[in-house]
């Protein structure tokens, strides 16, 4: 609003008001000019301006170079009541405002590298989670994928800039100005206004030692217009089960033939079959181990409780069964997600207030899964008065998961032939399943055990129905995190203000499970727990009557403090000079307790009591196991290290921007930071981090005036250091409080580092060469951005003199180099009146070098295995490397050495007399890299009245993947290829299984079967071409909504991950996939959402 006051003087008035824009938003630096008298001024950040006007008519001209200029006259009379003043914004990407959590800046003023989502661009369509919303927006912004699903995908910008795994590689998160320890996932969609990714040093080096993977600064609503407003959402998502058929699994009749081939060469190396179960083991022998159902059939026969035809014809109707199939069938189902979303925006003069509430809960792929999640967000803004504004908010997130056992949920804890449910829909109980690779040794059962067991009264069955034990044990997991913040803004002079901001932030989680007395958990940890003793005849249950009862919980409280100076201003006679800086003083506390965990055995939920157990006893000494034969301990309670971390950082920090004529930007910036964390030396601890950059607006200058088809053009140059932190690190020498396992009173302290007075932070070193330009009345505009990012002062492993005290530590001696190139291109091809057709192209360019290591001395193996912890200086991080695949006789594969000769020895039969390991890392070919050189986006949307579509294909390629090679040393196979493997006479390229090796050989099939699985034959590319998403929408028309007493009515239909194109084939979707190891987990599944939206 504008108000007009004479002041004392007849001959200058005062002009005193406020710009905004469309949506209500206040815009900063908008230049003020009264035709008149020339007098001028600029608008604050707060969109307020104060001008002196000495001539008798008022003719103002708003100027701003992301706005279309606007001039407007004013009487007397006009001026006595509030007269709002909007401009309507250009179509440029200059035009954009830059928000950086420090300062908010136009990009046309801003040499820096950064790409801004709007809430236009972050609602086109419905999005899963903000994570996801971003997905394909941002040049240079990728996802390192979690192919298990078991966590969140890591965004990571510009590649990976650090070596430790106990260095972030995910951008900072910033809300609202402020850092926070909120993940993308922790936001509400729905609260975001815009998305601000901030890349280079100039853009980001003002978060200092937090900034060298980037910034993403989140920017939620508050109110917008004028009066109140209601929106309401709601969202369903529905997400089919995963396709099994691309999992290439053995068919059960192919597994039940592999698997009789595997009994009859291992009984043919012992004398007879009652020596090959003595293998195994029986109740008390001390040895017990896991045999299959079809192995018991055997030993069924071998004993006489059956005979061979009664054998074969039960193997038949095995043959007819498929337990991955009524799996799917019965413990599947389709994901399924409602989300409803109400927010209340209410602006006026003096305040604006944002409130919306988000409830959202679903069902998850597992039966007996499922989720709520309840979100709170409050913002309001007050206008104290003319020269003091204040903020206050607060985020309250609560959500709860109820999840089922993993243990159940692998498709393979049953063999294929066996049963869930008959054909009647009754449950089929199999008498014993294999839970030892998951539980322990102590929950190892065969057949012959099985059935002593189900003889013993003092015992208890272990009969086993998988939909019965996922009902058992449920894991409830509870999270709350809040967020309260609060700021004050006070304008001292013209341009120059203070401003104090604070925010506290609380997060709590929990997990508990309980597991009933007659769970098969239950039961089997209480079998293992009895003694018998021979000389009394007397049974000992070790573990009381009652149920399990485990319980976890932890908290973390961190705070953000923060005092700034903020100075904007213009000088000269025509506005030429634009002066932007600010100054403040930063400190944060990061403080995670403790955390809690009790479990509780013999425990009743209805008494809420449990009993108490002899637990020293029982986890140190352990007792003799009447089923197991040998000792047998509990378990200690110590699934969580006991420890306590609490990190202090102080910072100050400056930063300046000059402008001249709307065409020349400099820039720079200075962060000095302390923290714990870092070292004693002076010269590490006081090394401060800053940047510089320049502009140079092309089409501001007088000679580009007449290019019609040019609407701008600005090149950029930037220059500067941010750093990253490792907080699991020290300057101090630390230590581990230890206790004997067997001596529990023998304690003693064992170090875990030594002090290292020269830590210090990851420096990053970063160049940025930019362009953005816009032609043909913007109806193509790009920004391209050239980049070198050189990481230094890297955290890893080093061999030291052993003088030292210690033959190697974890110190700052390492260097790394990122280098790309990004385009953003939006192009509107089509634009006529009730029609518009855009297409936007998101692409990024990167590799990495690793430009210096001293890593530890290891073997070929660890280079191929552990691509993200061993490196060679010279070539890619996460570089895939292979053993050199030499050829294959008699289906035995050999490789080459360091020196080129194979690693086998054959007689003249093509029989291996000697097989060796490859250790030299020198025998190792680079094949590339595991992480992708290229990635983007092709979004196309078309727009026609009131309906708007659009599609985003996403794409990724440059990288390689391992193909799921069968594993040539074990008896335990699932993959479909098992039915090619070599056999006598066949004439195939295909390696021999452990089943086909010669006795004398099984113990060198590993040797082999590890060098085929990471030999150069095995590596295929891992490009990939995805139809991310398709999705339809309806506005209804005004005239229709007002008549239902709504502003705004929209319906969105929308379907995720329609169609997949992999170089590699076979089904491979490397989104879902572990490159390195070849192991395929279950695919992506297509989904469908629909959405309305309703605004009153």
């Amino acid at each position: 609003m504008i108000l007009y006051r004479k002041t004392l003087s007849n001959n200058s008035q005062l002009v005193r008001g406020k710009v905004i824009d469309s949506l209500g938003n206040t815009i900063p630096g908008v230049s003020i000019h009264n035709i008149q008298d020339n007098s001028q001024t600029m608008s604050s950040a707060e969109g307020d301006f104060e001008l002196n006007v000495t001539s008798p008519e008022i003719q103002l001209s708003f100027r701003h170079v992301s706005f279309n200029e606007k001039v407007m006259r004013f009487s007397p009379e006009q001026v006595t009541r509030p007269v709002r003043v909007m401009l309507s914004a250009k179509e440029s990407m200059l035009n954009e405002i830059m928000i950086t959590g420090y300062q908010r800046i136009s990009k046309e003023r801003s040499p820096g590298a950064y790409s801004m989502i709007n809430n236009d661009q972050l609602n086109k369509q419905i999005n899963v989670d903000l994570t996801s919303a971003l997905e394909g927006q941002v040049a240079g912004l990728t996802y390192i994928k979690n192919p298990a699903r078991v966590a969140a995908d890591n965004p990571v910008l510009r590649g990976i800039g650090t070596y430790s795994s106990d260095v972030t590689t995910n951008p900072l998160i910033v809300i609202d100005d402020l850092p926070t320890e909120l993940t993308l996932n922790d936001i509400n969609p729905y609260d975001v206004e815009s998305v601000t990714v901030l890349k280079d040093a100039t853009a980001a080096s003002i978060y200092g030692a937090r900034a060298a993977n980037g910034v993403i600064v989140v920017t939620t609503k508050k109110g917008k217009g004028q009066g109140v407003s209601v929106n309401f959402n709601v969202d369903q998502f529905i997400t089919q089960k995963p396709d099994i058929a691309k999992m290439h699994y053995a068919s059960t009749s192919d597994l039940i033939d592999y698997e009789i081939d595997v009994y009859n060469k291992e009984r043919s190396r012992y004398v007879n079959t009652e020596s090959l179960f003595n293998y195994y083991g029986r109740l008390g022998s001390g040895s017990l181990k896991y045999y299959s159902p079809l192995y018991d059939l055997f030993r069924k026969e071998s004993i006489g409780s059956i005979n061979q035809q009664e054998r074969d014809e039960t193997i038949n109707t095995w043959r007819n069964n498929d337990y991955i199939k009524e799996f799917t069938d019965n413990v599947w189902q389709n994901e399924t997600r409602q989300r409803y979303n109400a927010s209340i925006s209410q602006n006026s003069s003096k305040s604006n207030t944002f409130v919306s509430f988000n409830y959202d809960k679903g069902k998850g792929q597992v039966i007996h899964e499922k989720n709520e999640k309840f979100n709170l967000y409050l913002k309001s803004a007050f206008n104290i008065t003319k020269w003091l504004n204040a903020t206050v908010g607060l985020n309250g997130t609560y959500s709860v998961n109820k999840e089922t056992d993993g243990i159940y949920n692998d498709l393979f804890l049953q063999p294929r032939y066996t049963r869930i449910k008959d054909e009647n829909g009754n449950l089929v109980y199999t008498p014993y399943v294999d839970l030892s690779s998951s539980v322990g040794p102590g929950s190892a059962i065969n057949g012959e055990t099985a059935e002593q067991i189900a003889a013993n009264g003092n015992l208890k069955t272990t009969s086993f129905n998988v939909l019965e034990a996922l009902g058992e044990g449920i894991e409830s997991n509870k999270s709350l995190n809040l967020r309260a913040f609060t700021s004050l803004r006070a304008t001292i002079y013209k341009g120059l203000s203070f401003q104090t901001q604070f925010s506290y932030e609380l997060g709590q989680a929990s997990r508990e499970s309980f597991y009933d007395e007659n769970s098969y958990m239950m039961r089997v940890a209480s079998n293992a727990m009895v003694s018998y003793n021979n000389a009394t005849g007397v049974y000992t249950k070790n573990l009381p009557a009652g149920g399990r009862y485990y319980q976890f919980e932890s908290k973390r409280y961190n705070y953000t403090f923060r005092n700034q100076f903020n100075y904007d201003n213009t000088f000269g006679q025509y506005g030429q000079h634009q002066l932007t800086a600010l100054a403040g003083f930063e400190m944060r506390q990061s403080h995670v307790p403790r955390p809690i965990q009790q479990l509780l055995v013999g425990y009743n939920p209805v008494t809420l009591t449990s009993t108490t157990i002899d637990w020293a006893t029982l986890s140190k000494s352990g007792i003799t196991s009447y089923i197991y034969g040998g000792n047998l301990r509990l378990g200690d309670l110590n699934g969580v290290a006991q420890k306590e971390t609490l990190h202090r950082f102080t910072s100050l920090y400056a930063n300046a921007g000059y402008t001249y004529s709307n065409k020349y930007n400099l820039t720079g910036s200075v962060r000095v930071d302390q923290a714990d964390l870092f070292g004693v030396d002076p010269k590490f601890k006081y090394r401060p981090l800053w940047s510089v950059g320049a502009g140079w607006n092309v089409s501001n200058e007088d000679f580009m005036k007449n290019k019609d088809w040019l609407n701008s053009l600005k090149l950029r140059v930037t220059y500067g250091i941010t750093g990253n932190v490792d907080q699991e690190s020290s300057s101090y020498g630390t230590a581990t409080w230890k206790s004997d396992k067997l001596f529990p009173y023998l304690q003693y302290l064992e170090q875990k580092s030594l002090p290292n007075p020269m830590l210090r932070w990851e420096k990053t070193t970063t160049t940025n060469l930019g362009v953005d330009f816009s032609i043909f009345d913007n109806r193509l505009s790009a920004s391209i951005d050239a980049y070198n990012r050189y990481s230094s002062d890297l955290l890893i492993g080093a061999v030291l003199d052993p003088t030292v005290g210690a033959n190697s530590r974890v110190i700052n001696n390492g260097a790394l180099r990122n280098k790309g190139i990004e385009f953003n291109i939006n192009g509107v091809w089509l634009k006529k009146k009730d029609l518009t057709a855009s297409t936007q192209l998101v692409f990024s360019f990167n590799k990495n070098k690793v430009e210096k290591v001293n890593g530890l001395n290891a073997t070929a193996q660890s280079y191929v295995g552990s691509p993200t912890n061993y490196f060679f200086q010279g070539r890619s991080y996460n570089a895939v490397l292979a053993y050199r695949y030499g050829g294959m006789v008699n289906g035995f594969p050999y490789f080459l050495d360091q020196n080129g000769e194979s690693n086998v020895v054959f007689d003249e039969n093509g029989t291996p007399t000697k097989i060796n390991t490859i250790n030299s890392p020198d025998a190792l070919v680079d094949m590339g890299t595991l992480f992708p050189k290229y990635t983007g986006s092709i979004n196309q949307r078309l727009r026609y009245k009131a309906f708007d579509l659009s599609a985003m294909f996403v794409f990724s390629g440059g990288h390689k993947l391992r193909k799921d090679a069968i594993d040539l040393a074990s008896d335990e196979l699932t993959n479909a290829g098992l039915v090619n493997r070599w056999a006598e006479g066949a004439n195939n390229d295909y390696p021999r299984l452990l089943v086909d090796y010669p006795d004398n050989l099984r113990s060198s099939a590993g040797t082999l079967s590890t060098l085929w699985r990471y030999s150069d034959q095995q590596i295929l590319s891992a490009d990939y071409i995805k139809l991310r998403n398709i999705a339809v929408g309806y506005q209804l028309p005004k005239q229709l909504a007002h008549k239902a007493g709504m502003q705004n009515v929209k319906l969105t239909l929308q379907m995720n991950n329609l169609w997949t194109w992999s170089a590699a084939g076979n089904d491979i979707d490397p989104e879902s996939y572990s490159l390195n190891s070849g192991t395929r987990y279950l695919p992506l599944a297509k989904s469908f959402l629909m959405g309305l939206s309703l605004t009153f």
